[in-house]
C-alpha cells in the first residue's frame, strides 16, 4: 500500500471517529443509545425485525461474544428479545419499543450531523 493510500485510510478513519463521537453523545443524551447500538438496531430492522445471532454478528463484522455483550443491555431495556424456536435455533427480534426508539433516534442522528456540518447518507 502506498503512503498516500495509507494516509487516505487514516483520514477516513478520523472522519468516521468524529462522526461517531457526535453520534454517541447525541444518541446517548436523547435516547440512551450508542452509535453501535443504533447500528445494531438498524441492521435488525433492515432484516425484517428478526435475525439469527450468527447472521447479525457476520453483518456487523463482530465476534458472537461481542454481539452478546451488546445485546444484553438492549434486551434488559426491552428493545430486543432473544428467543429460540422449537428446533432450538436462536433468533434476535426487534421489539416494538426498539423499533419506535430507532425511528426517533434516526431523526436525532440526522439533526446532530446536520448541525455539526458532518454528512451521512440518510
Amino acid at each position: 500500500m502506498s503512503e498516500k493510500a495509507l494516509q487516505a485510510c487514516v483520514d477516513r478513519h478520523l472522519d468516521h471517529a468524529a462522526k461517531v463521537f457526535v453520534l454517541d453523545e447525541q444518541l446517548g443524551t436523547h435516547h440512551g443509545l450508542s452509535w453501535a447500538d443504533f447500528v445494531l438496531l438498524t441492521v435488525l430492522d433492515a432484516a425484517g425485525g428478526a435475525a439469527p445471532p450468527t447472521e447479525l454478528a457476520r453483518t456487523l463484522h463482530t465476534p458472537a461474544s461481542h454481539l452478546l455483550l451488546r445485546l444484553l443491555p438492549l434486551e434488559k431495556t426491552g428493545l430486543v428479545e432473544r428467543t429460540a424456536d422449537r428446533d432450538g435455533k436462536r433468533c434476535v427480534t426487534l421489539r416494538s419499543q426498539g423499533r419506535r426508539l430507532l425511528h426517533e433516534a434516526r431523526e436525532t442522528a440526522a439533526n446532530a450531523l446536520r448541525m455539526t456540518g458532518l454528512r451521512f447518507p440518510w
